[in-house]
């Protein structure tokens, strides 16, 4: 019985490296597509790149890795029904039941793995991620200005333009700014420019050369024409982070201390997304990739059941309907308990609870519905 164990156990890590790998791949390409896609508009700097692609892939390892290990059972099993070798086992005696075990074995091992990642890791990597993206939009420096594009200034309120820069991105050339003031329009031109930080107040400056400032408003005759060697202008740096933090970024003993904190408070709790609503629809949403793992698993055991005749990938369509629906209803749910229309004690487990009904009833199979309900008619 070891060696069976050891043999199954052995199949389903193979099929999933090869369909993490594939998925991984499929996260990596697109968010690498994106993240280069906002550094081209300026949005994102360049050398940050790969590191928030590493970053906001450790993020989504919560949700790729039960999918993989899902479809790893389906897909393991579903070759040892077409290869026969799951019948030459039910001739030996082991049936469905026993061939649970090594499968539960491995999902708890794998859920604690998962579980980790989706307490600790991926908020960890979301709150990273964000301050990266905060820096880059608050630092605004020379190499965030794309060449031949107009941009948002910094601080917004106008819009910066430059022809080119030089071979080190240190120097800007040929330089266009416009900025609304409070009651007037400003225009500035100049032959080149960069930034300089005053190194006592570590404010920072987009400092222009050899060029003109118009000051006036649009329509009217009234206008101021300067004349400038240098022309400092101050750059607004945005808040490096948010006060009020996205959900999935906050450690998760915070949002433990948050609910634990209000949790008697009925007010707070009758009121739509309440902070410890709020608090507790994301507690349970970082368990249930846990609970993914072990269900999924013990799903995708009858699932995969197939004839000789069948081919490997025959049940994959049904076995992705059900992941999509389970996944979209812990989503319907966490909505709910965040605008507290269900009670947290609820949440999202009545979802994880109907799933493993299905998984039962699945292993249950069709001959058990029809002795019990010839038995009935007998009666």
């Amino acid at each position: 019985m070891l060696i069976i164990n050891r043999y199954i156990i052995r199949e389903i890590f193979t099929t999933l490296v090869a369909v993490a790998t594939v998925l991984f791949l499929i996260l990596f390409s697109g968010q690498l597509a994106k993240l280069f896609s906002q550094a081209a508009s300026g949005a994102l700097q360049a050398d940050t790149i790969m590191t928030l692609l590493g970053l906001k892939s450790i993020a989504n390892l919560d949700m790729i890795l039960p999918l993989s290990f899902y479809l790893a059972i389906l897909l393991a099993f579903s070759r040892l029904y077409k290869d026969n070798e799951i019948a030459v086992l039910s001739a030996c005696g082991i049936s469905q039941l026993t061939l649970l075990r090594p499968v539960i074995n491995l999902a708890i091992v794998f859920a604690l793995i998962v579980g980790f990642i989706s307490i600790y890791l991926s908020p960890w990597a979301q709150d990273k991620s964000r301050f990266l993206i905060k820096k880059g939009e608050a630092t605004s420096d020379v190499k965030a200005l794309t060449a031949g594009r107009f941009k948002e200034t910094p601080g917004g309120g106008g819009v910066i333009y430059i022809e080119n820069t030089s071979d080190e991105e240190t120097r800007l050339r040929n330089v266009f700014i416009q900025r609304d003031e409070d009651d007037h329009q400003t225009l500035i031109s100049s032959a080149a420019g960069y930034q300089y930080t005053d190194p006592n107040t570590n404010s920072r400056f987009l400092v222009l050369e050899k060029g003109y400032r118009y000051e006036g408003r649009p329509g009217t005759e009234d206008y101021l024409v300067i004349r400038f060697q240098k022309h400092g202008i101050r750059l607004v740096d945005k808040e490096l982070l948010d006060e009020n933090r996205r959900q999935k970024e906050i450690p998760t003993s915070q949002l433990w201390d948050t609910w634990r904190a209000n949790r008697h408070d009925r007010k707070q709790r009758e009121e739509k997304y309440s902070q410890v609503n709020r608090s507790m629809a994301e507690l349970q949403w970082r368990v249930s990739p846990i609970l993914l793992c072990i269900i999924l698993g013990v799903v995708a055991v009858p699932l995969s059941k197939t004839s000789a005749r069948q081919g490997r990938y025959t049940k994959l369509g049904l076995a992705l309907l059900i992941y999509i629906i389970y996944t979209n209803l812990l989503n319907l749910s966490r909505v709910w308990l965040e605008q507290g229309r269900i009670h947290y004690s609820i949440g999202v487990w009545w979802v994880h609870f109907a799933v493993l009904i299905i998984a039962m009833l699945l292993f249950a199979g069709p001959q058990t519905f029809g002795r019990f309900f010839s038995s009935n008619k007998n009666n």
